[in-house]
């Protein structure tokens, strides 16, 4: 196992222990005497002479640890026990009606919602969301709710968390402010399961962060979202460019001016030349923060597609209000979510508040709809042969003379990141290899590369070569 994760899970772990262990907070309390009592969580929980595993971890939230002390002395009354709960809900709705979430999942939301627009319900369901799938007392008494449909998910959240009905429905929809962030997703297809799988979060690093630390939003979206790194490249790169960045870089400084929605440029091309850096040169020219939607978790695993575009909405919604742009690299991903979520996809491109680069291989989409929506549709092949030469000429420039240069960039398939990446490793070591060594070196390392890349090596220089 990774070990970035196993530490992870072992951190989890053992919140996991030390909270189920704990009396609950007040509103948590309230919601598990809410479920087990009005709601009925108390027929599939607590049995005829026992609680069971899951109301162990209920009891010991309600500060009812005697069940537990009865239930291993045989001596565990169901009725008495469902007379407390009576009694300990009513004295509940009467003192905890006005309880909040706790202090730093609550200041968190309220940053949240001011970014993403939220309503007071739904900060609610982001509350009530978050602490079901990090509450283990939670967890365990939502699961006797398992053959719930969407519909009866807004009835039972209506009645748990005595919201109108209309307003919970209303900030679950599909063009919700809650759902366009990507905070909370309620799951629409046909099958009925448990409540926690209903309401889906953005990730789990979110939920980590959201109820342990005071976190600036970014933080919050650590793991999905990062800040791109300046470029190590500059305009100058892309003179083969030039037609197309002489009306892009108006339309992006001109969207930005006027806060445009619906801005999205389409960057394909092979691996290696040079999209990730374009839009990081763009950024800098434009003096604006660029955000970078991530391909992997931090311990490895690889994000699926639809929870990538929910990252990019909430990003959106965070940074609407920012002078920013936001990159989402290995867009091919976008026919993940075709299957069944066309219109998700098309509404993320027309309405997306942040201006977007979506970067692929290659041409991405299955059909031609989603290549309508993108304003700019810019293929980057690998360099002409005079770009190819100034690169090796910047990355080796005490390296190569001008035969050399002139030689290497001859191959068609040299792009300039294999070209960087070859020099990065020579120039590490350019002691140990000497002055001539460097040369024969970085040439090897090329060839390497365009071989597994499965193209043809660097030719050769003839005995007749000037």
């Amino acid at each position: 196992m990774n070990p970035i994760r196993q530490r992870r899970q072992s951190r989890s772990q053992a919140t996991f222990t030390l909270e189920a262990n704990q009396a609950a907070a007040p509103i948590v309390r309230l919601w598990l005497l809410r479920m087990l009592v009005p709601l009925g969580a108390h027929s599939k929980i607590i049995g005829r002479d026992s609680i069971g595993y899951r109301g162990e971890t209920i009891a010991r939230a309600l500060e009812l640890e005697h069940w537990i002390e009865q239930q291993e002395n045989d001596e565990f009354d169901r009725k008495s026990a469902l007379r407390e709960l009576s009694k300990l809900h009513r004295a509940a709705e009467k003192e905890l009606k006005n309880a909040k979430a706790p202090d730093c999942l609550a200041n968190n939301i309220k940053r949240i919602a001011k970014l993403a627009k939220l309503s007071e319900t739904d900060c609610r369901l982001l509350e009530f969301a978050t602490l079901l799938h990090v509450e283990p007392s939670l967890e365990q008494a939502a699961a006797a709710f398992d053959e719930l449909s969407s519909r009866d998910v807004v009835r039972f959240l209506s009645a748990l968390l005595a919201l109108p009905h209309a307003e919970i429905r209303s900030s679950l929809e599909k063009d919700s402010a809650l759902t366009k962030a990507g905070l909370v997703r309620l799951e629409r297809s046909g099958y009925r399961s448990e409540l926690r799988g209903k309401l889906e979060l953005l990730s789990e690093s979110f939920m980590d962060e959201i109820v342990s630390t005071d976190s600036d939003p970014m933080d919050l979206l650590r793991g999905m979202v990062s800040l791109s790194p300046p470029p190590h490249l500059t305009m100058d790169d892309y003179p083969h460019l030039e037609a197309v960045l002489s009306v892009l870089r108006p339309y992006l400084k001109k969207s930005l001016a006027t806060s445009r929605a619906g801005v999205n440029i389409l960057l394909y091309g092979p691996p290696g030349t040079g999209k990730t850096q374009l839009t990081r040169v763009l950024a800098q020219w434009l003096d604006c923060e660029l955000f970078q939607v991530a391909a992997e978790e931090e311990y490895g695993d690889p994000i699926i597609g639809p929870k990538r575009l929910r990252a990019l909405q909430t990003a959106q919604s965070f940074f609407a209000h920012r002078k920013s742009l936001v990159v989402f690299d290995e867009a091919e991903d976008g026919n993940d979510v075709m299957g069944g979520a066309k219109g998700w996809l098309h509404s993320i491109l027309e309405e997306n508040p942040v201006p977007a680069f979506w970067l692929a291989n290659s041409i991405l989409f299955e059909d031609n709809a989603p290549i309508r929506r993108f304003d700019f549709c810019i293929e980057l092949p690998v360099p002409p042969k005079r770009q190819r030469e100034r690169i090796l000429r910047q990355v080796c420039p005490d390296s190569l003379d001008d035969r050399s240069v002139a030689r290497l960039a001859e191959s068609e398939q040299l792009a300039p990141a294999v070209a960087t990446r070859a020099a990065a490793v020579v120039n590490l070591v350019r002691e140990e290899l000497g002055e001539k060594g460097v040369a024969s070196a970085y040439e090897l390392l090329l060839n390497n590369t365009l071989a597994a890349q499965g193209h043809q090596p660097i030719r050769q220089p003839a005995p007749g070569d000037l």
